[in-house]
C-alpha cells in the first residue's frame, strides 16, 4: 500500500479496488479547523471542524468531526456533530450523530443511537429541483481535480 523512497519519503501506491467511478472527495483531516463558507461542486469529507456554510455535491461527515452552519447538499452522512440547518435530498444519520437545527430532506435514515434537536421537514418541491451549489459567494472554495 506504501512506498519508501531512497530518500525515506513515504508515498501512498493508488489502490485500484479503491478508486470509485469519479474523483475521490476533498479530505478535512481532525487536526483542521476552518473559519468560512465551503462550496465544491464535489464531494467533501470532514473529519475536523468547520465553522461557516457548507455547499456540495456529497458530504461526509466523520465521527470526530464538527460543523457549526448551514449544509446544502445532495447527499449527506452525518457521523459526528452538526449545529445548523441541513438542506439535503438523502441525510444519512448513524447512531454517533448529533444534529442541533432542522433537516429539510427527500429521504432521510437514521440509525438507532442518532440525536437530533430540531425539526425533520421534506423539501419544498421548488428545493428538491434545485442544485446544491446555490450561487452565493463562498469565503473558501475547494475544488475537486
Amino acid at each position: 500500500m506504501f512506498n519508501r523512497s531512497k530518500a525515506g519519503t513515504v508515498s501512498r501506491k493508488p489502490d485500484p479496488k479503491r478508486r470509485s467511478a469519479g474523483p475521490l472527495p476533498s479530505l478535512l483531516a481532525e487536526s483542521l479547523t476552518v473559519e468560512g463558507n465551503l462550496s465544491s461542486t464535489g464531494d467533501l469529507q470532514i473529519d475536523g471542524t468547520v465553522k461557516g456554510d457548507i455547499s456540495c455535491r456529497s458530504l461526509t461527515l466523520g465521527e470526530d468531526g464538527t460543523v457549526i452552519g448551514a449544509i446544502k447538499a445532495d447527499t449527506v452522512h452525518v457521523r459526528g456533530r452538526i449545529d445548523g440547518r441541513i438542506n439535503a435530498a438523502t441525510v444519512e444519520l448513524a447512531a454517533t450523530a448529533v444534529v442541533t437545527g432542522d433537516i429539510l430532506h427527500d429521504t432521510i435514515g437514521v440509525e438507532s443511537g442518532a440525536r437530533i434537536d430540531g425539526h425533520l421537514k421534506p423539501r419544498p418541491a421548488a428545493e428538491a429541483k434545485a442544485p446544491a451549489a446555490d450561487g452565493a459567494k463562498p469565503s473558501l472554495v475547494v475544488t475537486n481535480a
